[in-house]
């Protein structure tokens, strides 16, 4: 991933806001960004990104060397960013876990979106994402208890771009 051909390397900071209803490339939409708020660094400075292509299916004609028809299923395939949260404050746990937007006995659900900004100058946002959090670790010398995040990446709810990767704004936050 590049922006202004710098490429993205090393974790500085991790922002959240509002997801972008019209995605990442939208005009206004580096306003918005810019007024996302800095939360706690991932753990190990790094988060990890994990996608997936639809399957597609190619059905071909004996004796043939390109397909008469090829099916690509659009429900497979996956977009999933991870990352976990160590040494957290009531805030963050709030933030993870819903606070008292919780409901008892429901695991939480968040959806915002995010910024990851680079030690090299560039962000990477996600216009939407929809997140998970769980305790991990251990109570014990080696091992910070952790809160684990697993994030899906949504399209934007009016259209536009899911993600970019941007030179890291002026925050105003």
């Amino acid at each position: 991933m590049k922006s202004n051909g710098t490429p993205a390397i090393g974790l500085k900071a991790c922002r959240a806001g509002n997801p972008l209803p019209k995605g990442v490339a939208a005009t206004g939409a580096l306003e918005l960004i810019k007024a996302f708020t800095k939360i706690t660094q991932p753990y190990d400075g790094g988060i990890t990104l994990n996608w997936s292509v639809p399957s597609q299916t190619e059905f071909r004609r004996e004796g043939e060397v390109d397909p008469f028809f090829a099916l690509r299923d659009s429900s497979s395939g996956s977009k999933e960013i991870t990352w976990t949260v160590a040494d957290f404050d009531d805030n963050t746990k709030d933030f993870y876990f819903g606070g008292e937007d919780a409901v008892e006995g429901q695991v939480y659900e968040g959806e915002k979106a995010f910024a990851f900004d680079t030690m090299s100058g560039n962000t990477i946002v996600f216009a939407r994402l929809k997140y998970v959090a769980t305790l991990t670790g251990n109570l014990n010398k080696s091992t910070p208890l952790q809160i684990s995040v697993s994030a899906t990446v949504l399209a934007p709810t009016e259209g536009g771009t899911s993600w970019d990767v941007i030179t890291t704004p002026e925050y105003t936050a």
